[in-house]
């Protein structure tokens, strides 16, 4: 009976038959149109983080007097922790005075185990002897060496706490990916 009055009802309105039939599925494509942009939300801001960290999985944070530099000799000597210490901070670019830079100052012998981009056999295309002897050397994004029309061997000038300083641009870094491409 009640098939029969179902039945009854649907052919005799067609129209809103339809009309729920494509209600429930655009309802059922927006849940999973969601759920998508989140999980690739989720995903592009791990794989960000993760370049910008590298693969660590704890940090020591100084406060405002920063890490007593005898933490690291011993976490390094006397606990065989493999560490790898970063200096952070942010400067202004002077070609763009809008644009905020992150500084990251590291030990390029210790990253190689945290950061790819960080390889002291050369196979970064990094050339460290000259990182490590050039006063104010920095190794830039791609992007960001796009963004602002710089180039290696380019000297970039900055505002550190409002003072002028000078980075000389030894190497423009390409992400992994980018580089599979």
């Amino acid at each position: 009976m009640l098939a029969r009055s179902s039945r009854r009802y649907l052919t005799r309105h067609p129209w809103l038959t339809a009309l729920s039939l494509v209600g429930v599925a655009l309802g059922v494509a927006v849940v999973v149109a969601v759920d998508l942009a989140n999980a690739s939300a989720t995903r592009a801001f791990r794989l960000s983080s993760e370049t910008l960290t590298g693969r660590a999985t704890h940090a020591v944070v100084g406060g405002p007097g920063g890490v007593p530099g005898d933490l690291y000799a011993r976490l390094a000597v006397d606990l065989g922790v493999t560490a790898a210490p970063v200096v952070e901070g942010y400067a202004r670019a002077e070609a763009d005075s809008s644009r905020v830079l992150q500084i990251l100052g590291i030990d390029a012998f210790a990253e190689s185990d945290f950061r790819p981009f960080v390889a002291p056999q050369g196979d970064s295309g990094v050339d460290l002897p000259a990182l490590l002897t050039t006063p104010g050397g920095a190794l830039i994004s791609a992007g960001t060496a796009a963004d602002l029309g710089v180039a290696a061997g380019d000297t970039l000038g900055l505002r550190v706490d409002g003072r002028p300083e000078r980075a000389v641009v030894l190497g423009v870094l390409v992400p992994a990916a980018a580089q599979a491409r």
